[in-house]
């Protein structure tokens, strides 16, 4: 499985040495601001200083002209990218004299491995599908494991970007699976079955009610009172003997068993999107209340790190530095309580000019409502819920501090079959300016700001199309 995959990332990892060792300047990197980023940039970070090899990293939104300009104004004489700038291999190749190693899963749009002095790591130049078979974390971890054997023993965290690229759905296929097995040989992960919620492990169970997102559950999700209703509604006790609040963990298979049911009910009614029970994997080294103990936590505490603006908290926490993990904890607090007002704010303005719904996609105008970081993860949960049909794209935008609009597209479960969201972010950069790419069914770009209404009406125009084509297509 992958095996040229594999072969290529060792040639790869032996010229990425022999670069290595001709300069005498630190390794450049830079990486993407999210979970799968994050992990994907400290597997890199974690080998090279085990090798005591220098390097100096940056975790940046995405590749722009600012960025590639300031990185040409540098003296560095390696660059690596983590998890993107895919789409500039060919800008890289001619402005840049340096070694350049671009590790992405993003769809290539130069077939070459080699471009110039740039080596293009990509997994589907190896017909291994990079938006489930394996992350940008899958591929540092390959990459890294090519450079030493020890690095095995960081599968975990490649895991924790594939989780967080949403990759795992009830378990891992293709190279993640690989990776699996090398997490379980190296007796880092077990696997559990139970109630598939954040804070299963670390947060008392109103709790873990109250801060569910995905699913989010109407009058329990950013309720505490409501949370604390559902469990009682659902016969289940909150306190113990010694009246300390439950944990989930602490339910009886009879107790689990009349949650799951009451959770199902809410499932059947719309608001629900995944399995409510399945694989929950953990790391066995962790303490029950760590937020690193489930790996799907562990993701979720990335990603508010990445999405907050403290990426390095999240490097930090791969990396095992004990310092940063309250202030990553604070910061995940405040991300769920984004996230919830985010969630809630898109209730709030169904059926207004501000969330444009229509057959076959939906359009969600935030403005200055949701943080530009935040609002793809809310595209991302609503496109796993049911409360829009399978098939329904899901186009959601917000304001960024510097002028312009981030735009995220993603598409609901059970129609994912020849969609390629990337001609529609194509349509609305040629139209609107800025720029764009991503996956064929998580799609985004970034769009002058006082391109807004022309980017609206050709959203629609496009969307109109492509849902009206893929219409007569399945007919």
């Amino acid at each position: 499985m992958g095996s040229d995959f594999l072969e290529y990332m060792k040639e790869v990892s032996s010229d990425f040495l022999e670069a290595v060792g001709k300069s005498s300047k630190p390794i450049r990197i830079i990486g993407n601001i999210d979970a799968d980023g994050i992990t994907s940039t400290s597997i890199i970070c974690k080998a090279l200083s085990r090798r005591d090899i220098r390097y100096v990293v940056s975790v940046v939104k995405q590749v722009n002209s600012e960025l590639l300009d300031a990185l040409k104004r540098e003296e560095y004489d390696v660059i690596v990218f983590a998890d993107l700038a895919t789409a500039y291999l060919e800008t890289l190749s001619k402005e840049f004299d340096k070694d350049i190693f671009v590790l992405d899963h993003h769809y290539p749009e130069i077939e070459e491995k080699i471009i110039g002095k740039v080596r293009q790591i990509n997994p589907h130049l190896f017909n291994v599908d990079g938006t489930k078979e394996i992350s940008a974390a899958g591929i540092s971890y390959f990459f890294a494991k090519s450079i030493d054997e020890c690095n095995k023993d960081m599968a975990h965290l490649a895991l924790v970007g594939a989780i967080g690229d949403m990759q795992e759905d009830c378990g891992f296929v293709g190279m993640n699976q690989v990776i699996l097995d090398d997490a379980l040989e190296g007796d880092s992960v077990e696997i559990k079955d139970t109630l598939r919620l954040f804070g299963v492990q670390t947060k008392p169970l109103h709790k873990v009610l109250e801060y569910s997102t995905n699913p989010f559950i109407p009058g329990v999700t950013g309720s505490e009172r409501g949370a604390i209703k559902f469990v009682e509604e659902a016969g289940i006790e909150l306190y113990d003997k010694a009246r300390n609040v439950r944990r989930l963990v602490n339910l009886s298979k009879q107790e689990l068993a009349k949650l799951v049911t009451a959770i199902e009910i809410k499932k059947a009614s719309g608001s629900m999107a995944e399995s409510t029970v399945g694989p929950v994997f953990l790391l066995k080294d962790e303490d029950d209340d760590s937020l690193k103990k489930d790996l799907r936590e562990f993701s979720t505490l990335l990603n508010s790190c990445g999405r907050m603006g403290w990426p390095s908290l999240g490097i930090g926490v791969c990396m095992g530095d004990s310092s940063t993990s309250d202030k990553a904890n604070d910061l995940l607090r405040e991300y769920r309580k984004e996230m919830i007002d985010a969630l809630n704010w898109y209730y709030d303005n169904k059926g207004t000019p501000k969330v444009i719904e229509k057959k076959g996609y939906v359009i969600i105008l935030a403005g200055s409502n949701i943080r530009d970081t935040i609002i793809g993860t809310l595209a991302s949960l609503l496109a796993k819920s049911k409360v829009y049909p399978d098939g329904t794209i899901i186009m959601s935008t917000a304001y960024t501090l510097d002028g312009h609009i981030k735009v995220s597209l993603r598409i609901t479960d059970g129609f994912s079959q020849g969609t390629d969201l990337r001609i529609i972010i194509k349509d609305l950069v040629d139209c609107g300016g800025g720029y764009g790419g991503g996956h064929k069914l998580a799609a985004g770009a970034s769009v002058p700001q006082e391109k807004e209404d022309l980017m609206i009406r050709e959203a629609i125009s496009s969307l109109g199309k492509y849902v009206g084509n893929k219409s007569v297509a399945a007919e």
